[in-house]
């Protein structure tokens, strides 16, 4: 039944046939009541009408309660307009009739149009009347005196010429809802076909849009069908349009999750992984296709996920000490249970932070000696010392050497401020290898010959031309050997060279000292890092983190060797070559 009405005909003709049907049915059940009420209203005005005239005749009468006159004057009014007639005192008392004996009648007071009449309006009543054995239409009008109710004047009539007509009434509504509903259902089938055709051609266009093909929606028929082509075409650019974009943005948004550093995994509700991105790879291994729990290797991973699974969002924090990794573990479930894992690598970041808080006590611990040595002798100058002209000008001396410390200090943090904020503090240009090596004897030979050590220098054969700024990599120097002569016991040497090796030249800064611990070997160019007892003495501890940042602006790179303690220290460090640099 239900293939037979699957068709736009079939179910315009019988929507229009059940429509049709329903109005001839509710018309022929309606109208008769419809068409009764309508007589009955028209019929009781004319008995209201007729009422009010037998109350005005019947004034006299009623003034003087004398049935004599009211029974007669109903059976004269009642012949001349052919209805029944009544005349009922206060009381309820029958004093005229024009059909029945009014001394065999009931007392009519609790009659509904009578009751309605002694309370001052006009009664009306369809009902079956005992003394006549039949219904009646009842009409019943105060009648008053001086402003005072002395009576009831009643009209009625019999219903049975409203039943005839609409019984008619009734078989004429079903005779034309026939011819109606077969007129109609001509006419839907021949509208159904006309517009059937241009929606079955919609249709396949729309098919072919949902399967990601394009199409023009050409519809003829009538103007509701063209402008339904009209509107699915325009909905069909803005889909082709919308899909576009949404395509555009979804490789923008893949190409942005592989670029995070984050890694970022998403796994179903079983626990495959669907999605990762490049990070994610690095730190898990290869995750295409495995289940979640296989590739998760950290108890608070797995955690974080379990809890996950029972609520919205987990978060959990990963630390080693061995290798250091300080990580930052988030997973979300996701609609459908699927889940979201972001994993965000700390460790920088927390190693920056240690490192600022090293450097602010280092900062800390350096001004704190000055300051307090400085401290010290002004208190002891304002407790007399300065009347003792030798013991002043000690002091003096000495507070001048505590100043020049403290301004070297700031002087050494502001350079590496600027060294590290990459701000140009080097000027580099074309100078001689051989140059910088001669430079660095003369300025720092009488350092060395001060603390006893001999300071040398090896020659080149051929000098090659380097690209660098010679004041910065002359502080280069100064820094190494001032560090190498501290540590280099009376009698040792210091000796530097340089050595061309491809695009750079490759200088070295070489003691007989005291050596570098193997665990401190990887921190001396750190800021303020000061090796234990054997290179603990003196220094700000910024030199070697100075140099470290003048080589890299340079484009060169630093490093320190060492056999062991006692064993003595290699220093070396690259610049570019003149050639190497223009290439």
């Amino acid at each position: 039944m239900r293939a037979l009405v699957r068709t736009i005909p079939r179910r315009a003709a019988l929507a229009a046939l059940a429509g049709l049907l329903a109005g001839v049915v509710l018309l022929a059940v309606a109208a008769p009541g419809l068409a009764d009420r309508h007589d009955a209203e028209t019929l009781g005005a004319w008995l209201a009408s007729e009422a009010r005239l037998a109350g005005d005749l019947a004034l006299d009468g009623f003034r003087a309660r004398d049935p004599n006159v009211l029974d007669p004057l109903a059976h004269r009014i009642a012949g001349s307009a052919g209805v029944r007639v009544t005349f009922i005192d206060p009381a309820g008392v029958v004093l005229g009739e024009s059909d029945e004996d009014r001394t065999t009648m009931d007392n009519h007071a609790s009659r509904p149009e009578v009751a309605a009449a002694l309370a001052g309006n006009e009664g009306r009543a369809i009902r079956f009347s005992a003394t006549v054995q039949r219904d009646l239409l009842y009409v019943a009008n105060p009648v008053r005196n001086a402003g005072q109710i002395i009576g009831v004047a009643r009209t009625a009539l019999p219903v049975t010429t409203l039943e005839s007509f609409a019984s008619r009434l009734g078989g004429t509504i079903a005779l034309a809802g026939a011819l109606a509903t077969a007129v109609a259902l001509a006419v839907v089938v021949l509208l159904a076909r006309a517009v059937t055709g241009p929606i079955g051609a919609l249709t396949r266009s729309a098919e072919i849009v949902a399967g990601g093909g394009s199409a023009r929606f050409e519809a003829g028929g009538p103007d509701e069908t063209r402008r339904l082509g009209d509107a699915l075409r325009t909905m069909s650019d803005r889909i082709s349009g919308e899909r576009h974009d949404a395509e555009s943005e979804r490789d923008r948004l893949a190409v942005l999750i592989d670029e995070l550093g984050d890694a970022i995994v998403i796994a179903s509700a079983d626990g495959e992984i669907e999605r990762a991105n490049r990070a994610a790879n690095e730190f898990l291994g290869a995750v295409a296709g495995r289940r979640l729990m296989d590739v998760v290797r950290d108890h608070e991973v797995i955690d974080a996920i379990a809890s996950a699974r029972s609520d919205v969002e987990s978060v959990a924090h990963i630390e080693r000490a061995d290798p250091p990794r300080f990580q930052r573990v988030v997973a979300r479930r996701l609609a459908e249970g699927e889940l979201l894992l972001v994993v965000q690598d700390l460790t920088n970041l927390r190693r920056l932070q240690t490192v600022r808080r090293d450097f602010v006590a280092n900062v800390s611990h350096e001004l704190r000696t000055p300051l307090a040595s400085l401290k010290a002798m002004a208190e002891t100058l304002e407790g007399g010392a300065i009347d003792d002209s030798d013991a002043a000008r000690d002091f003096v001396r000495r507070m001048r050497t505590e100043i020049d410390d403290l301004a070297r200090l700031v002087e050494e943090l502001l350079l590496i401020g600027r060294l590290e904020s990459g701000q140009p503090v080097v000027a580099p240009a074309v100078v001689s290898a051989a140059m910088l090596l001669d430079g660095a004897r003369e300025r720092l030979g009488p350092l060395a010959e001060r603390a006893h050590v001999k300071l040398v220098v090896d020659r080149l054969a051929r000098a090659p031309m380097v690209f660098a700024d010679s004041e910065r990599i002359g502080q280069v120097f100064a820094n190494l050997v001032h560090n190498a002569t501290k540590h280099t016991p009376i009698g040792g040497e210091i000796r530097l060279s340089a050595a061309p090796d491809g695009k750079f030249v490759v200088f070295s800064v070489r003691d007989t000292g005291d050596g570098i611990a193997a665990s401190d070997v990887d921190r001396i160019f750190e800021r303020f890092y000061k090796s234990d007892r054997s290179r603990a003495d003196g220094g700000s501890g910024l030199g070697l983190s100075i140099a470290k940042h003048i080589v890299e602006a340079h484009g060169g790179v630093i490093q320190a060797a060492s056999a062991g303690p006692g064993r003595g220290a290699t220093f070396t460090f690259t610049l570019p070559t003149a050639e190497g640099r223009s290439t």
